[in-house]
């Protein structure tokens, strides 16, 4: 295994600990909080899956315990085992039975209602899940999944605490400077971001266009940031621009395109169309594409500028484009041309970090879990509207969450922030919370379709079939799950 594949592979392990077992532990402690709230007896909490490692402690009558498998957490109420509810003790069958050795080595068994008994809690106290009654049901089902919303808005504030992006300028990213010119030789390289201007922010395209010609034949200071390196300097040059030209820059070609058929590349730049030149036209690429439309399937002229020389070039927009490609095949961006010869494009503006109040930071964990919950809504419509890829929109195993845990995990190490980690761990937690409100059994939702079903019959649906049920889905949800781990696997989410 290479050194670069060995370290992924860590930290998605890291990930794992810290992101996916804490996500589903809250849950689970969202159920025991709400268990004990409506009076339902929980025998044990556990973190990890059996086999038990150790007991930790006590509270109540519910056990903490630590076991071998990190995969999560549980919650063993009464009256439930892993598989789903089982008979009371007064009816056919007793709940789970337990194992015990006495002090002579004898086993004996014992049953659920005894332990508890025998951890203190009186006849009058006992209460199993099926003897709750149907809304301290719903309120003890529905319990996990807003244990995980709460958590996502506590990272939320967390992270608004430590500091939300706040935009202090822009940023213009240098793609053309005339060969020879006053500026090629002051050292501007193409590529590398103009911050500032004499020490002072711009706001916009256009206040850095008003700099650079109010500076005209007067050194002026740029803090440049280099493509490579990310570092900032500083470089000094004599502007000797009156204003700026509108264009369209090409930053890519589709095969097959009409743009390729036409002879463009990558880097030219779109000045006029149909003689209609683009430099004054506020928005250039808008132009462009209804002149596309309005003609498609007829020859029109284009001017480009390449290389400091202008050529025409004939292109026919296509009548029906492949979806995602547009009528040309192009990749466009508005670029603007100095008339001293510099070219840029708008690049992600400045920010930094400012820590909010508690308040504020309160309305950013709302807004942001609230935000999160309409969009996974959204999804199903999106996707048959055909707006979100499949592949991106497909379900991920706790292979694919780690992986991708991993590389953000990674990233926060190295920027010394733990904003990107706590910011997937709100995700996860929205995530983890929505999939088990689904209306499948054995999930919470599922769970809670059987209560509103007895509510609706005036009786419960008999425990035998609701058992069943739970027992079909739970296979279902297992094959599932070993169908999208292999495809985590096979073909892996790209990762942004």
């Amino acid at each position: 295994m290479e050194v670069s594949s060995l370290v992924d592979f860590l930290y998605a392990i890291l990930a794992f600990g810290i992101v996916l077992i804490p996500a589903i532990i809250i849950h689970e402690l969202g159920h025991l909080l709400a268990a004990k709230a409506v009076g339902i007896n929980v025998l044990e909490f556990g973190i990890g899956f059996p086999p038990r490692m150790l007991k930790l402690f006590r509270w109540g009558e519910t056990d903490f315990t630590l076991n071998w498998l990190p995969l999560g957490g549980f919650v063993r109420p009464l009256g439930e085992d892993f598989i789903g509810p089982v008979k009371d003790e007064d009816e056919e069958k007793p709940e789970r039975e337990d194992k015990h050795k006495n002090d002579a080595g004898t086993v004996t068994y014992v049953s659920e209602r005894e332990e508890l008994l025998a951890r203190g809690v009186t006849p009058e106290n006992l209460k199993s899940v099926n003897q709750a009654k149907p809304w301290e049901r719903i309120i003890f089902m529905v319990s996990g999944a807003s244990a995980n919303f709460l958590s996502a808005i506590v990272f939320f504030m967390i992270i608004a605490l430590i500091g939300l992006p706040t935009i202090i300028g822009a940023r213009l990213q240098v793609t053309g400077v005339l060969s020879g010119s006053p500026l090629a030789r002051a050292g501007i390289a193409l590529g590398d971001a103009i911050e500032q201007v004499n020490g002072a922010y711009f706001q916009s395209p256009q206040q850095f266009v008003e700099l650079w010609s109010s500076n005209y034949e007067r050194e002026t200071t740029l803090v440049m940031r280099g493509l490579e390196s990310g570092e900032t300097y500083s470089i000094t040059v004599v502007p000797r621009a009156t204003g700026a030209a509108n264009q369209v820059l090409i930053m890519g070609i589709e095969q097959g395109s009409p743009a390729q058929a036409a002879g463009l590349l990558p880097g030219d730049a779109i000045v006029a169309v149909s003689g209609n030149s683009l430099a004054n036209e506020d928005d250039p690429i808008a132009v462009l594409q209804a002149v596309f439309r309005e003609f498609a399937g007829t020859s029109i002229q284009l001017s480009v500028l390449r290389n400091g020389e202008t050529l025409t070039v004939s292109l026919v927009p296509r009548v029906n484009p492949p979806a995602g490609q547009g009528r040309a095949g192009l990749s466009i961006m508005q670029q603007r041309m100095t008339t001293d010869g510099l070219s840029f494009i708008e690049a992600n503006p400045q920010t930094i970090n400012v820590p909010q109040n508690l308040g504020d930071s309160l309305a950013y964990g709302l807004r942001q879990t609230g935000f999160v919950l309409e969009q996974i809504a959204a999804l199903p419509g999106q996707l048959l509207q055909g707006k979100v890829d499949p592949e991106m929109a497909r379900p991920v195993s706790i292979v694919g969450i780690s992986r991708i845990g991993g590389r953000f995990l990674q990233q926060s190490i190295e920027e010394g922030s733990p904003v990107l980690v706590l910011n997937f761990l709100a995700l996860i937690s929205i995530f983890l919370g929505f999939t088990n409100l689904l209306p499948l059994p054995p999930l919470d939702g599922g769970r809670i379709v059987f209560v509103l079903i007895e509510m609706i019959r005036g009786k419960p649906v008999p425990i035998e079939i609701e058992a069943t049920i739970y027992k079909i889905g739970i296979a279902f949800l297992l094959g599932l799950g070993a169908l999208v781990i292999l495809l985590d696997v096979i073909r892996p989410i790209p990762i942004p």
